[in-house]
């Protein structure tokens, strides 16, 4: 039975219980198949054979083979299959293609010694699992086992066995696991070595299970169990309207269940934990936004998209049901093949140095059309990976999956792979990388499709960065700002500018402050003049842009940094004032432009703009600041509340440490009325700062008479300019695994 309908290859691996998620009843017709032909394939059926892989955590993916284009022999890594490839038929274009990356370049090269004594005739691509430079001996249990770590897991062998013998020999190793005919062929899951060399120096294998009819077998019991999963899982299908179904939101929520160690174990508890997890999504959407109006539209919509969740709820309950049920059928194969696998021995770092005993990563069951589908065992490998802490130990091999759109594509490279095939940018942006590491798809939360290879691109760069920034916070202040600015070699001033609303200024934002303070000689610091209300105060009190100051010239004098910090109201755009410091630097000095880490305002293109000669400008990302008490970033909203609430002791917990001691006369502050504030004198016991102006009075808008704004399309696909399909080309068009 094939599981596509044209018979074609799905070259993208997804986990069986999340097929109903990303691809409808159609992929849910897919998994049962694929449980059903892999329990006839166990009880010997010769009608149904869906052969299982072992699924090896090797990095990172090499290619290798011969070019049918010139008969010449290369390696390479996935930008093999670039717009532009990046194919290596010798060590200079290693050096060339991937200079950038040593430690890639050092791979490939001895890929390019070993691999063509192999004899492959068509073009294989496996996983790099060790080099002679990455054995070591290390005793497990008494034994002497040679160990290895290509990726995430630790591979470990007895030395005193066949595999170890082999292993101990090799002085490169890989594991080949994908065929294609040619650099322009489809992919076709599984890898017949049966045909290649043996060669001085090199340990190869592909993946398969050589024979899984008496090594792994299901008891009678067992097989009664998968069926009677399956047969739930139909049910459950059958109740289910598709049409509509936030199958992307879904499939994100369920990855949050992992990581705190949880699959759906209650469709009820995991509906109601959907619903609350979309709030915060929404609530974090509002208090993004810079507008009142454009608030209570997000608001809007939101509240809609959440009622219309709620009128779902037996759809989603049902679907639920339906990925548990194929999880646990899954999980009863999974368990058999891990009783199968151990000449090898496997383990992850806790993320504390201390190894753990593991499974394999999970498997692959192929069938006889070339389609592959992951069985991993999520509640243990998955959340594993994700909760090892990996800020400390970012690699240049680190893996990126990224999904594109709403029907399951991705590619997955190295960090480094992605960095090499990017534009290069100065920014990062770490709220997209962890938003992209949860699994969501890029294109639901960049705004178009030109944007999103810059918008990946400073998600790679915030990561690469990771470790060379935890290392500089380490360093006396004094020495930070010789880090990142080296060109202007004069001891040349370096300015930060900062523009926002601050309504009011709390501990986030006054980390924010430090954070530039620390890499510039002066900060300029931009309060928008737009008033934000309190949320539903009977006494209709606004913080206002004069509150505002009053604060920051508090805060910056208890932190001792009254003198390098200048606060100024601007009666237009502050982001206008921003860029017009940049306009009147002088030469010598380094702007630095202050944004949040989701912020991408302050593009290349735009600072060039307005960067005079012999002016260094760059985009500045500030990480983004959590607040203890929540474990969530810091909201201006959050302290709003409390002076609703009258709530002091709630309030205080948003003051810097420096200005605990003010918390009473900073709360009053904020707790006179609007109508209190006098442009000509004191307001609430402080006064307006000299040079400050009162609150603009806006003429209201005749009715009619606003233009029409234009929206820019928020559907990639139906977007048709040269660079949107060039990115789509780009990203679909390797994606091979």
């Amino acid at each position: 039975m094939s599981l596509l309908e044209e018979g074609k290859a799905n070259t993208h691996l997804t986990h069986l219980e999340e097929l109903v998620l990303t691809q409808g009843p159609k992929g849910y017709e897919m998994a049962t198949a694929f449980l059903l032909e892999l329990l006839g394939t166990l009880k010997g059926n010769t009608e149904s054979r869906v052969q299982t892989s072992v699924k090896w955590d090797g990095a990172p993916a090499i290619f290798a083979g011969i070019n049918p284009e010139n008969g010449k022999f290369f390696v390479g890594t996935k930008s093999i299959f670039n717009k532009v490839p990046k194919i290596n038929y010798t060590p200079e274009d290693v050096v060339r293609n991937h200079g950038h990356a040593p430690g890639l370049v050092d791979k490939l090269i001895k890929a390019l010694k070993y691999l063509p004594d192999l004899g492959i005739e068509k073009i294989l691509q496996g996983d790099f699992m060790f080099d002679d430079e990455m054995l070591e001996v290390t005793n497990i249990d008494g034994e002497p086992h040679y160990q290895f770590k290509p990726n995430t897991i630790v591979y470990a062998v007895p030395v005193d066995s066949d595999l170890g013998r082999e292993i101990g020999q090799a002085k490169f190793g890989i594991v080949f696991h994908t065929t294609y005919d040619s650099l322009d062929s489809g992919a076709t899951f599984g890898a017949d070595v049966s045909g290649l060399k043996q060669a001085p120096g090199v340990w190869f294998d592909d993946a398969f299970f050589t024979d899984d009819t008496g090594t792994v077998t299901l008891t009678n019991d067992e097989e009664k169990e998968v069926k009677n999963l399956i047969k739930n899982a139909d049910s459950a299908n059958s109740r289910i309207n598709y049409d509509g179904l936030p199958m992307d939101l879904l499939n994100i929520y369920i990855n949050s269940e992992i990581k705190k160690g949880e699959f759906l174990e209650s469709p009820e508890k995991s509906f109601q934990g959907f619903k609350n997890w979309f709030s915060t999504r929404v609530e974090k959407r509002v208090d993004s936004l810079k507008s009142e109006k454009g608030k209570m539209r997000a608001f809007q919509r939101g509240e809609k998209a959440l009622e219309e969740i709620q009128n779902r709820e037996e759809d989603i309950l049902n679907l639920f049901e339906v990925s548990r049920f194929l999880f646990e059928a899954k999980n009863i194969f999974i368990r058999k093949y891990n009783n199968a696998v151990y000449n090898t021995k496997h383990f992850v770092d806790d993320g504390s140095g201390d190894l753990v005993a593991s499974n394999p990563e999970g498997y692959v069951a192929v069938d006889r059309e070339g389609n592959g589908v992951k069985f991993v065992d999520r509640l243990e490998f998955s959340r594993a990976n994700f909760m090892i802490d990996k800020g400390d130990k970012f690699q240049q091999n680190e893996s990126l999956t990224v999904f594109w759109g709403n029907d399951g594509f991705s590619v997955t490279k190295t960090l480094i792979e992605w960095s090499g095939n990017l534009p290069t940018v100065e920014a990062e942006n770490k709220v997209a990388f962890e938003r992209l590491t949860n699994g969501e798809a890029i294109t639901s939360f960049v705004g178009t499709a030109s944007e999103a290879k810059t918008v990946l691109a400073e998600a790679v760069n915030w990561a690469l960065a990771e470790e060379r920034r935890k290392q500089r916070r380490k360093l006396p202040t004094g020495l930070i700002g010789t880090l990142d600015f080296t060109l202007n070699e004069e001891n040349g001033e370096v300015i930060a500018v900062i523009a926002g609303g601050f309504k009011p200024p709390h501990r986030g934002h006054m980390d924010m402050v430090q954070h530039y303070a620390d890499m510039a000689d002066k900060v300029k610091l931009f309060i928008g003049r737009s008033a934000r209300p309190i949320a539903d105060d009977e006494r209709g009190r606004k913080v206002t842009a004069e509150k505002s100051l009053a604060i920051w010239n508090k805060y910056l004098a208890d932190a001792g940094l009254d003198d390098r910090v200048d606060v100024e109201i601007i009666e237009g755009s502050p982001m206008k004032a921003s860029y017009s410091v940049l306009e009147n630097a002088v030469p010598g000095q380094t702007i630095l432009m202050g944004c949040g880490a989701k912020d991408t305002y302050f593009s290349p293109k735009a600072l060039a703009k307005y960067t005079p000669e012999g002016v260094q400008a760059q985009a500045a990302p500030c990480p983004t600041i959590i607040n203890p008490n929540t474990n969530k970033p810091y909201s201006a909203t959050a302290v709003r509340a409390t002076i609703k609430d009258n709530d002091i002791e709630g309030f205080a917990k948003f003051l810097p440490l420096s200005s605990l001691g003010r918390a009473e006369e900073i709360f009053q502050i904020l707790s006179e009325p609007l109508g209190e504030i006098s442009g000509a004198g004191a307001a609430g016991g402080y006064a307006l700062p000299l040079g400050a102006k009162p609150p603009r009075r806006r003429t209201p808008p005749v009715v009619g008479s606003e233009k029409e704004k234009k929206r820019h399309p928020k559907n990639f696909i139906a977007e048709e300019d040269e660079l949107v399909n060039e990115v789509v080309d780009y990203l679909l068009g390797i994606t091979v695994g």
